[in-house]
Order: structure tokens, then C-alpha cells, then sequence
């Protein structure tokens, strides 16, 4: 039994690998360095915020500590429960929506600036506070039970594997958003939109099973795992009556963790049929009682379609019309974000990309412009982001000037102003009006603290705001006279109610906007005058970007069908004119079961939501005190580092046997790990070594520095020069031998990440150098030999010549420790590869560097190097192409010997580090060019399992490379044959894996082989493999 224990342990550990340096990594970013930061806490939160934040701090740590309870009912756990201590929650203040709950190290991470573009009905705070304190219950069950043993061996990052493993991303998510539903007024559970796909599929008969719903295939599309998660766990909690469905499960998977699919158990116990039966059920009760809700809205508006069918799934959308041409963002399998036209005629004109985070395009006929926001990182911070309004003229783009986070302009019709949404990072959101020409703020008007606006129209000199409450989206309005001054606050125009309001604007003198009301996306029209709410469409699965023609004609609009968003238009007289009153709202089947299953629950456990938090005095959290924080280990040595960057050369420098530890602090500024290692020595493969490692990266300085040290992977060894002379002719040679010493290196590196993107393109300018020094010794002196010609008697009684080396004199010099310094410069720009693609479209990148060893540059070249790629497309939209050139040469021509700088080596031989060593030795300058087209190929949505193997596509890459070295050259041509993973035992972390086949030839390639002595095939089969973690 105990060697059974022992040997699951240790395979643990080699699965825990890739995890070991995914939990690692787990960083969310860098916050401002200049940031100091303060800390409160509650009963069982501790809340790390920045200064400036307070009230906003206290706001999430009232949240979450009242929510804790009532987010843990059907959970099975609460907060705390596994490891008894409180939960940190760190604040990043500077960065827009988003949240996470990580667990190495323990921590949930808030991105309190919200969303400006649709977001939903409820305040952000809540909505982050809710959901993601679920997800601290959800972590709580690998800390417990039969499952405690695994912490004690691996930290906390076991807690991650479990939870991969035993829910699963997609149910877990799922669990949180019927948490949020079931908490909240709204949720995404009563939006239209979050499972609308869904209907469209089942109606057009696409019936799928979970595991082809999982994943967003080569060819076909799937909502993301949040909406799978929340028809799966919220079906089964509807149809089959099962509120604990999760607890159950988790207490299953803490009991017997030898059951991986603890949870397909549980739903066979609840449900009575196997997991997959059981949600195929779901979707034919889901789909039923839509289709009797779609039937109930009858009759439909009459349609056509503007844009046709697509090959592959694309989108449709953000529509604005311009005298007779629509503009959209089309964006897809095959496509990133694009601006298009489409004229009278129907032809579509691609004018530019667009970033994937960005507002609704407007049209300023004052200008003649059209206007947007666009969010941007930082140049440098990862946890700061701008919020930029943009506009385009004449087809190219600008960006106005205003230090403020700024959101979907409304462009005055008569003037040159711009009504924008600001909001800050203390919490807050304004009206702002800006100059449309210098950008500059001509006024602000704060809304109140209980409202967050998003998009704004005018009407005349009155500005209309859609804004969101506790309450859900409402309406409201700001008089302003001819000095730009209100006459009065904010007052209500439409109360609010816990629906979707966006696509908001003016028409005439009312105002239109997209709404949910009934269960699918409408337009309506308001007229402010005397609130008079107009339902103007009623369709099958909704619609939204509804744009009318410049003659008030035709009404344009996007809306979903199964290979995508597609745009339709209907002619004015088809409308409706049906009085709508805003109160009366579509009841949505699974949000109204789960609500009443927890406030039930919560009823019978007499819950207090709304007892009163003690909320600590705010006390300085400094940075140096929490740099190091242990959180996980292994009974491996894992090197992170090679790792992530899979670039090994020996396998012990990845994994070997030893002990790992790894560290990280709650703001994600110093990571790193310490280990033991056991393994065989690289120059003598009878002897161990064991060897001792750390490293540490630290980003919370402008640059990023990172320092390693490694201690006894070798013996320490002295190289010596020595000049061989045969009459006039002298041959050099380095040679080394071991010390009696083991080795230790040093390692220091600092880089700045410039961080450059907007309007689509990724670009970046990243400068780096690095200092390396070991105790490895060199001898500046040279020991000069004779060769004396020698005859002696062979084997078979012939004579034989050879030279022996006899010492003639040593020059002077020291014996000094052997140190390296280098620095490159890499730049880059490119487009995103869309989820059919295996390249970027379009895209170039160029790195130089030089480096060489400080103490021997006279005998070792310093060496610089060049290297370049680009992507360019291929024969169809998912084919690309990729261009590579690299080149290294010597910056001391006067040097004995030169190393190596880049690889140059044709694919086939890429991997014969001898004859690359040999190569770089004798020539000064060297230069390699290589090509690849990939050609994915769709084999069917191919799974086993559901979540233990699922294939997305193959990849055919055939490849040509062609070496130059000094005078003579090298080639290779072949293929890579790739399959492309979603998930690979269950664990859903992207990935490939395949064989890669060259032939090599070329005109030096029998005369380097025999000049050399080392052996070079001409055929080349090996393994290929990649993880994106």
C-alpha cells in the first residue's frame, strides 16, 4: 500500500510539471510601480487595495464578507473552510472589468473599473463580489477529506489540478453564474443574449453533445464555457430538482479521489442517466420552452438579408449608417475585428482593423468623422489601462489627447463636442464633454454615487444617459442651456428594471435603444417628452445595432443565425408601433428555478444577507515584508523557466528528481522557486550530482529583473589556450578540464516590456540585457608546444609518423573567473490569429543582439546576430505563411574562434548541437532563411471522454530551409504533422503534438560530414510538442 501511494505521488508530480509552472506564472500583471498600497480586513477578508481607494475598498470588503454565506449553500463549503484563514483579495484599481479567483497563491484578483460596453444590469461591485466568492467555495474541497494528503505535497497548486480536473473550468463557471443570478436582480442568467446561441442551434436541429459544446471548433462555433457551464448545472438544477448538485459532487471528489469523473457520478446519482443522456435532455427542455416563448411573441417583422452566408462562422456588427453605405465590425473564425462599408450595391470594402475591446462607431456630421473609444494598456504597466477616444478621417486613424478613462462619444450633431462616459479608478462614473478637436475637457457633470453610466445621446442641448443602478439599466437626462451649464441634477426618464439597455441613441426627437425586456434583444423608441415606450421589431432570436436609413426607409440590423451575425434590413412600413410598458419583463425558466432554490435554502438555514461587517482602520501593506510567499512544492525539481519556454537541452534540466518549492506574493511582482535536484552528471554519466537552484523575477520596477543562481549542476572547470607549432604553421586549441569544485553560475537580466498595441495591431518594443558569471576558470596565459616528428612501429610491424607535443614556454596571464554580457533590442508588430488560423494575417517582428565573453574576447568572438519573421496569408483565410531570416557574424573579425549566437542550422540538422559548434568555431559569419505554410484541416469535433481528449483540427506545415554558412550552404524540406488539442486528460490547456519529417542535403553537406567527423542524417524524424499554459 505504500508503494502504491508513493508511485501515485511521484505521478502526480510529473503531471503537476506543466501545472508547477502555469501556477506559477498564474500572474495577473503588474499594477503601477509608483503605487503605495493599504490593507482592512474583515471577519474573513483581507482586502490589498491601492491608495486613493479607500472607499471603494470597503465597498468589496462589505460585499463580499456579507455574501459569504449566502454564496456557500449549495456548495457545499464555505470561505475559509479548507485552511481556516482568511481570504486576500487585491484590488487593482487601474484596469477594466474582470476578476479571478487563483489558489497559487491563494488570492482573488478585482479589476474594479467597469465595463462600458454592455455591461450588465447590476453594479459591478456586486456582480464581482458575488460570482467570484463562489468561486472561493468551489476551491475549498482539495483542502479537505481524503484530498488533504495531496496539499502536503504540493502546496497550494494541487488545489488548482483539482479543480481542472474533478468540475471542470466550464461547470464551475457555470455554478458561479446561477450564483449571481440566483443573488442578484439580474445576472447573466436573465440576459438574452447569454444563451441565445443555443436556441438558434437547437432550432436549425444542431443538437451536440457537451463535449462538442466545450470548445470553439476549427468550423463550427460554441458560446464560451460560461454559458455551457450555466445550461448544464442550471438544467440539471431545473429539470431534475437538484439545488446541491455541486455540493454532492465536490464531497464525492474530497472522499474518493481516485473517481476523476466524481461529478458524471453524481450526475448519474441525481439524475438517473449518464451525464451526457442527462443534458441532452436538458437542451430538449430548454429548447421546448423557448420555442413556446418564440411562439408567444409571434408575428414576426418580415426580413432580408443584407449580407450573405459565410464559409466560416463571422459576425456582423456595431452597424452605423452614413449617407447610403453601413459600416460594421466584421469579425469571425477567420477573421479579426474589421472595419467594413458596404455600399449601395452590396459590395463590402474592408477600411481597417479594429481593436477587440472597443465602443460603437459614431458618425460626427459636424466632422464628417467617425468616433470610438478604445481601450489600451499601458506602455508598460499590465494592470493599467486607458481608455482613448479615437476617430478617423479620411481612412486614417487619430487619437484625441485626455489623460481621463474616457468611453463611447456621442458626437453633438451641430457642434464640436463630444458628450463621453469618464469613470475613475476611486469608483465613480461622469459625463464628460470634450472638444471633438483637441480633446480637451469642456465640462463635467458627476453622476450620483448610485448610478454608472454608459452611453450617452443628444436631443437638441438636453444629453440622455443610459446608466446602471442596484436596480438594473435605466434612462436619465441632463438639461443644459446654451453655457453648457444644467439646469438642475439628473433626473429619470425611464425608472430602471433589471434588463439589458444599449445600442442607445437618438432618433428625431426620440430616443432608440436595444432592449431584452421580452426575452430577445427589440428596438424601442422613448419619447422623452412624456415616456411613451414604442416596441418597434419583434423577431425569432432577437436583433440588435439597429441603424435606419438616411431617408428613415429601411431599418438595419444584425442578428444571430447559426454561421453567425448576420446583417438584415426591413423596410419602415413592416415595423411595429406597440406600446410597451417597461415594468412587464420575460421570466426566464432557470433563473427563476435556481432563485428560489437558494433563497429557499437560505431560508431554512436562516441566512442574514444584510447583517452589518465590521470593516478594519486601513493599515500600510508594504511591499518588501510580503515579497516572498511560499505557496507550493513538489517531490520534483521542475525548472519553470525551461519549462515555459520548453528549452531544454537535457532532460534534468526540466524535471528530475529533487524537491521544488515556489513562491509568489499576493500583487504578482516577485515570483520565482528554489529546488534540490538529483541527476547524472552531463560529462561523466557514471557520477551524480546534486544540485541546489533559485531564481526570482521582480517586476514592480520599470524594468523587469530577473537574478538565478544554480549550484553544482556540474563541476567548475579551467579552460586553457594552447598553441600548437609544427615549423611555421601554429594551430590553436581550447581545451578544459574539471575541477575539484562544483559549479555555481549567476545569472542576472533586466528587460523592459514596451507595450505599444492599439487598433487591432499587437506591437512592442522589448530591450534586454543580461550578465551571466560563473567559477569556471580561464587562463589568459598561453602554454606554446613543439611538435616533434616522431616515428614509431605499428601493429603490423610498418612505421608510423606522428607528432608529440613537447613544452617549449607559457606566456604570462591570469587564471580569472569566466563572465558574459549581452543585449538585444526586439520589436514587433501584428495582428491576432483568429480561431481558425494558425498564423497572424499579417504581422513582422525583428530582434538584434550582441554578446561575448568578457574575459576571453581576443580567442571567443563576441558575436552579433539579426533575426526577423513575418506573416503573410495564404491561398485561403485560414492558410498562412511565415518567413524567417537570421544571421549571426563576428564583431572581433580578428578572433580566433566564433560561437553561437542564433541557431542556423536547417530544420533537419537544427538539433546536432555538435555540428553547430563545429560550424560557428570556423566561420565568421553564418545565415539561415526558412519558410512554412500551414494548412489546418478540419477532421471532425474528435473527443474521448468529453474533457479527457478533445482534438480541435490537424495542422499540415510543409517547411523549406536554406543555410548559408561562410562559403558553403545546407538545406532541408519537409513536413510537420500537428494535431491541434483543447484538452488532453482533462486537463483544458491548448496544446499540440505531433511529427515533424526533413530531408537534408545541400552542396556542403558531404564535405562538412567528412571535414568535421560527425556524423549528419540525411533524414530527420522527430516528435513535436507545444503547451500554451
Amino acid at each position: 500500500m505504500k508503494t502504491f501511494f508513493i508511485r501515485h505521488i511521484l505521478l502526480l508530480s510529473l503531471l503537476l510539471m506543466p501545472l508547477a509552472a502555469s501556477a506559477q506564472f498564474y500572474v495577473t500583471g503588474d499594477d503601477p510601480g509608483r503605487l503605495k498600497w493599504y490593507s482592512i480586513e474583515t471577519d474573513n477578508f483581507k482586502v490589498i487595495y491601492p491608495e486613493g481607494t479607500d472607499s471603494l475598498a470597503r465597498t468589496y470588503a462589505e460585499k463580499t464578507e456579507r455574501f459569504r454565506i449566502p454564496v456557500s449553500l449549495t456548495s457545499g463549503y464555505v470561505s475559509g473552510q479548507g485552511d481556516g484563514r482568511k481570504m486576500p483579495v487585491v484590488l487593482h484599481a487601474y484596469n477594466a472589468a474582470n476578476g479571478s479567483v487563483a489558489w497559487a497563491p491563494k488570492r482573488m484578483d478585482l479589476f474594479s473599473v467597469p465595463s462600458a460596453y454592455d455591461p450588465e444590469p447590476i453594479p459591478w461591485s456586486t456582480m464581482l463580489s458575488v460570482h467570484e466568492s463562489r468561486h472561493i467555495t468551489q476551491m475549498q474541497f482539495g483542502m479537505t477529506k481524503a484530498m488533504k494528503p495531496f496539499g502536503w505535497f504540493f502546496g497550494e497548486m494541487w488545489n488548482i489540478l483539482a479543480s481542472i480536473v474533478y468540475p471542470g473550468i466550464s461547470n464551475m463557471e457555470g455554478d458561479a453564474v446561477i450564483t449571481e443570478t440566483a443573488w442578484t436582480p439580474s445576472g447573466r442568467g436573465r440576459t438574452a443574449d447569454f444563451l441565445n446561441y443555443y436556441w438558434v442551434a437547437f432550432d436549425q436541429g444542431d443538437f451536440r453533445s457537451w463535449d462538442k459544446w466545450r470548445f470553439v471548433s476549427q468550423k463550427h462555433n460554441a458560446p464560451n464555457y460560461y454559458s455551457l457551464g450555466y445550461l448544464t448545472m442550471g438544467g440539471f438544477r431545473y429539470l431534475y430538482d437538484c439545488p446541491e448538485f455541486m455540493s454532492e459532487g465536490y464531497h464525492l471528489a474530497a472522499r474518493r479521489p481516485y473517481n476523476i469523473r466524481a461529478f458524471y457520478t453524481t450526475a448519474k446519482k441525481l439524475t438517473g442517466k449518464k451525464f451526457n443522456k442527462a443534458f441532452m435532455e436538458v437542451c430538449d427542455t430548454m429548447y421546448t420552452l423557448w420555442k413556446a416563448s418564440a411562439e408567444a411573441r409571434r408575428p414576426y417583422i418580415p426580413s432580408e438579408p443584407v449580407t450573405g452566408e459565410t464559409r466560416m462562422y463571422t459576425d456582423y456588427t456595431g452597424n452605423l449608417m452614413v449617407g447610403n453605405d453601413l459600416y460594421a465590425i466584421k469579425k469571425g473564425h477567420v477573421d479579426v475585428p474589421v472595419l467594413v462599408r458596404i455600399d449601395s450595391t452590396g459590395k463590402e470594402h474592408r477600411i481597417s482593423t479594429m481593436a477587440y475591446e472597443s465602443g460603437r462607431i459614431q458618425w460626427s456630421p459636424y466632422f464628417r468623422r467617425l468616433y470610438w473609444s478604445e481601450t489600451l494598456q499601458d506602455e508598460r504597466w499590465d494592470l493599467k489601462t486607458r481608455s482613448v477616444v479615437r476617430y478617423m478621417e479620411n481612412g486614417r486613424k487619430h487619437t484625441l489627447k485626455n489623460p481621463e478613462l474616457l468611453y463611447n462619444p456621442a458626437p453633438k450633431p451641430s457642434e464640436a463636442h463630444l458628450a463621453v462616459t469618464r469613470y475613475d479608478v476611486e469608483g465613480g462614473s461622469a459625463l464628460e464633454m470634450i472638444s471633438g478637436i483637441t480633446g480637451k475637457t469642456i465640462k463635467s457633470f458627476e453622476a450620483p454615487d448610485s448610478l454608472q453610466l454608459t452611453e450617452t445621446a443628444w436631443i437638441g442641448n438636453d444629453i440622455y444617459a443610459a446608466a446602471v443602478s442596484d436596480n438594473g439599466y435605466g434612462i436619465y437626462r441632463l438639461r443644459l442651456d446654451d453655457a453648457i451649464t444644467a439646469e438642475g441634477g439628473w433626473e429619470t426618464v425611464l425608472a430602471p428594471q433589471p434588463v439589458m439597455i444599449k445600442d442607445f441613441s437618438s432618433y428625431g426627437d426620440e430616443i432608440i435603444f436595444t432592449c431584452d425586456r421580452t426575452g430577445v434583444n427589440e428596438l424601442y423608441h422613448l419619447d422623452p417628452s412624456d415616456g411613451t415606450l414604442i416596441q418597434k421589431t419583434s423577431t425569432r432570436y432577437g436583433a440588435s445595432d439597429f441603424q435606419y436609413s438616411s431617408d428613415g426607409q429601411w431599418l438595419y440590423y444584425s442578428s444571430q443565425t447559426l454561421g453567425g451575425k448576420r446583417i438584415f434590413r426591413t423596410h419602415a412600413d413592416s415595423l411595429l408601433s406597440r406600446t410597451a410598458d417597461f415594468t412587464e419583463l420575460h421570466k426566464y425558466p432557470i433563473a427563476e428555478k435556481v432563485t428560489q432554490q437558494e433563497r429557499r435554502i437560505a431560508s431554512e438555514r436562516n441566512v442574514d444577507i444584510d447583517r452589518k461587517v465590521h470593516v478594519s482602520e486601513p493599515e500600510r501593506y508594504r511591499k518588501f515584508p510580503h515579497m516572498f510567499n511560499m505557496h507550493s512544492w513538489a517531490p520534483v525539481y521542475v525548472n519553470v523557466d525551461n519549462i515555459m519556454n520548453m528549452s531544454f537541452d537535457r532532460i534534468w534540466q526540466a524535471a528530475s528528481p529533487g524537491v521544488t518549492g515556489i513562491f509568489q506574493n499576493r500583487l504578482a511582482t516577485a515570483v520565482g522557486e528554489v529546488g534540490y535536484s538529483a541527476h547524472k552528471d552531463p560529462y561523466n554519466a557514471s557520477k551524480w550530482r546534486h544540485s541546489g537552484h533559485a531564481r526570482l523575477a521582480y517586476s514592480g520596477l520599470y524594468p523587469i529583473i530577473e537574478a538565478s543562481v544554480n549550484f553544482n549542476d556540474r563541476g567548475a572547470r579551467q579552460f586553457s589556450t594552447y598553441v600548437y607549432m609544427d615549423g611555421d604553421q601554429a594551430n590553436i586549441e581550447l581545451s578544459s578540464k574539471e575541477l575539484p569544485v562544483p559549479y555555481v553560475e549567476g545569472v542576472l537580466s533586466a528587460y523592459i516590456p514596451f507595450n505599444f498595441s492599439s487598433g487591432g495591431w499587437y506591437k512592442g518594443v522589448i530591450p534586454k540585457v543580461t550578465y551571466r558569471i560563473g567559477n569556471d576558470m580561464f587562463k589568459k596565459s598561453i602554454a606554446v608546444m613543439d611538435l616533434e616528428d616522431m616515428t614509431s612501429t605499428g601493429q603490423d610491424g610498418e612505421p608510423v609518423d606522428w607528432q608529440n607535443p613537447v613544452f617549449s614556454y607559457v606566456t604570462s596571464g591570469e587564471n580569472v573567473f569566466r563572465h558574459s554580457l549581452s543585449g538585444s533590442i526586439r520589436a514587433y508588430t501584428m495582428q491576432n490569429t483568429p480561431n481558425s488560423a494558425v498564423y497572424p494575417r499579417w504581422g513582422i517582428g525583428v530582434e538584434t543582439g550582441a554578446s561575448g565573453n568578457l574575459e576571453s574576447g581576443n580567442l571567443l568572438a563576441p558575436m552579433g546576430y539579426f533575426y526577423t519573421y513575418g506573416y503573410i496569408p495564404g491561398f485561403m483565410r485560414e492558410h498562412g505563411i511565415k518567413l524567417t531570416a537570421a544571421t549571426q557574424f563576428k564583431l572581433n573579425k580578428d578572433a580566433v574562434f566564433g560561437q553561437t549566437a542564433v541557431n542556423f542550422l536547417p530544420r533537419g540538422l537544427a538539433s546536432n548541437s555538435p555540428i553547430l559548434s563545429w560550424l560557428s568555431i570556423r566561420n565568421k559569419n553564418a545565415a539561415k532563411l526558412t519558410s512554412d505554410y500551414a494548412l489546418p484541416i478540419f477532421i471532425g469535433d474528435l473527443s474521448i471522454g468529453g474533457r479527457f481528449l478533445s482534438i480541435k483540427r490537424l495542422v499540415l506545415t510543409p517547411h523549406f530551409d536554406f543555410s548559408i554558412i561562410g562559403n558553403g550552404s545546407l538545406w532541408s524540406a519537409g513536413t510537420d504533422l500537428t494535431l491541434d488539442m483543447h484538452s488532453i486528460l482533462t486537463l483544458e490547456w491548448p496544446c499540440s503534438f505531433g511529427v515533424t519529417f526533413s530531408y537534408n542535403g545541400g552542396p556542403s553537406f558531404n564535405s562538412i560530414m567528412e571535414e568535421s567527423g560527425i556524423e549528419m542524417n540525411r533524414f530527420h524524424v522527430g516528435p513535436t510538442f507545444n503547451v500554451t499554459f
